[in-house]
């Protein structure tokens, strides 16, 4: 999610910026949409927005909100909202042997995806330029070329673009170790169609979205984890500081998000 707070930008660069690890921090004054690479265990890293890269590394590298313990020593991982890479980069180290199934619809995003993938040698990992949601077929994106892509919220004054979407229910039809779900607004769609299947899924994780004048669905979403045998976990990941006052919003209509992790009971 990005951050909110003002910032002083560096001069826009029209070529690629390149930076060392050391020189992450540098990351975060660039303009939005600045885009380019960053060397990361070693090899470059492709991003396509600074910022969205400062912000993820934080805390999918950093702080490895995506680890988990896997009963097996080859876990099937599927990735929906795969963005730039940083999660799928993640998994594919931390669980060498994982067979990782990673979803991006945003066909500038998806591009460097795939040479990110192509760049770390991820063999173990299928990239699909696809949305998920509760059937096949063709839908309507909106995006703010960031983190925020989304088929549920819309932006003013955007044409959107048409997209791919296959239905998710398709691919729990077995065990799946990691489930992750960060899908701007899609989410309660999409598990409301896979709730009978969850109870295939070892580890799932879910970024909840809220936007204004839309019904909320976080306690839907809760009963239907709890349902499925799943204990669960939330974080904030954007909220309003003064909620009865504040009127802040982030990707033009979300009020709120939260970081759900759901488990199983050991």
């Amino acid at each position: 999610m990005l951050g909110l707070k003002k910032k002083k930008f560096l001069p826009k660069n029209k070529s690629p910026y390149e930076f060392k690890e050391q020189e992450m921090e540098q990351l975060n004054l660039l303009e939005f949409g600045s885009f380019g690479s960053i060397e990361l265990f070693g090899k470059p890293f492709n991003f396509h927005e600074g910022r969205c890269y400062y912000d993820s590394y934080k805390e999918i590298i950093s702080d490895k909100i995506y680890q988990f313990k896997s009963s097996s020593s080859k876990p099937y991982i599927i990735d929906c909202g795969a963005n730039m890479g940083l999660s799928v980069l993640f998994f594919a180290k931390q669980y060498p042997n994982a067979t990782i199934i990673a979803f991006e619809p945003e066909a500038p995003i998806f591009d460097v995806l795939k040479k990110n993938v192509e760049t770390y040698h991820l063999g173990n990992v299928q990239v699909l330029k696809k949305a998920v949601w509760n059937e096949q077929t063709t839908l309507k994106f909106y995006t703010d070329t960031g983190m925020g892509g989304s088929v549920e919220n819309v932006f003013s004054h955007q044409e959107p673009k048409l997209i791919e979407a296959v239905r998710l229910k398709d691919y729990l039809d077995k065990k799946v170790d990691f489930l992750k779900l960060d899908i701007e607004g899609a989410e309660y769609a999409v598990l409301q169609d896979c709730k009978d299947e969850l109870k295939n899924v070892e580890n799932l994780f879910v970024e909840y979205h809220s936007f204004i004048k839309k019904e909320q669905h976080l306690d839907d979403i809760l009963a239907m984890l709890k349902e499925a045998g799943f204990r669960y976990h939330l974080r904030q990941s954007f909220s309003r500081q003064h909620p009865f006052v504040d009127k802040l919003l982030a990707c033009e209509n979300m009020d709120m998000a939260i970081n759900i992790f759901a488990y199983r009971h050991d």
